[in-house]
């Protein structure tokens, strides 16, 4: 049985439409199905949650890395568990980097064609991230986004854009390996996946079933000229690469702001959440 958890206003309602593309083509393939549609937040976290809680491990998520990152904390064992994304939200990053077509009747050809395949996610405390954990700017350029009207790709980019000019970073200590640093950062993030924002490459080396993240850590950057040049090097895929970035692999990170603040998971904003970060392993997708 294939329980599909869909997210009703994910992506000005796209779910819906594609609700009913997947429907059609689950009937014809034989594939039995039932629907758990969503009405509030943090609704498709309780649903995954009793699912798997019985025994139910085949979910499909229809919705966007919102709704996908409500699912994943609602699993209630990774490791037992099938998941199937049909991309239906405003960014789609992580289903971008897996490789799924943004159109419904393809998403689903490939889901009935192909096997599940593992790939990671980042446990960062005790919830479960599985596109791009972070803080500093890209929790700024969230509240900035919060707080605005506009909506949906173009509003990031703005808030991202008003952000890059004010924002004077964190100290932070990171913690790797054993060893301590200290940073002046604008930036801290562990990747999984490799874009966020609805398609900012912010780490294109990450994978998602290397057994590792990406760690980023950009620094305080002074001057605004030498701040344009940095957000041009961000939106064409080359932070990782830029002077004043720090850029590392591992299995497990723990970054200390020097203040307390928000942290973002899937562009989901948590505070009192440590930013200590494993990888987790064990999960199936289809992709």
């Amino acid at each position: 049985m294939q329980h599909i958890i869909v997210n009703p206003v994910s992506g000005k309602k796209r779910s819906v439409k594609n609700l009913r593309v997947v429907e059609k083509l689950l009937q014809e393939a034989n594939v039995a199905y039932e629907v758990h549609a969503t009405t509030a937040a943090g609704d498709a976290e309780n649903i995954a949650r009793s699912l798997t809680e019985r025994g139910e491990n085949d979910l499909m998520v229809l919705g966007g890395d919102g709704t996908l990152h409500e699912v994943l904390n609602g699993i209630v064992d990774p490791a037992q568990c099938r998941l199937a994304l049909i991309p239906s939200g405003t960014g789609n990053d992580f289903a971008d980097k897996l490789g799924i077509s943004l159109k419904p009747a393809d998403a689903v050809k490939r889901f009935l064609q192909s096997e599940p395949k593992d790939v990671d996610y980042l446990q960062v405390g005790d919830r479960r991230c599985m596109n791009v954990a972070g803080l500093g700017m890209d929790v700024e350029v969230l509240e900035r986004c919060q707080r605005g009207k506009m909506h949906g790709k173009l509003k990031y980019f703005i808030s991202l854009l008003k952000t890059v000019f004010v924002f004077k970073g964190y100290s932070i200590t990171l913690y790797k390996d054993g060893v301590e640093e200290r940073h002046e950062a604008l930036l801290a993030a562990a990747c999984n996946g490799s874009k966020f924002g609805g398609g900012i490459p912010i780490c294109p080396p990450a994978e998602v079933n290397d057994g590792l993240m990406n760690v980023l850590i950009v620094e305080h950057i002074k001057g605004k000229w030498k701040l344009i040049k940095a957000l041009i090097a961000l939106m064409k895929g080359k932070m990782p690469q830029h002077k004043r970035s720090t850029h590392f692999l591992c299995e497990s990170v723990r970054v200390e702001p020097l203040k307390p603040c928000l942290v973002q998971l899937d562009g989901e904003l948590y505070s009192n959440l440590p930013f200590d970060v494993k990888i987790g392993k064990g999960l199936k997708m289809y992709y």
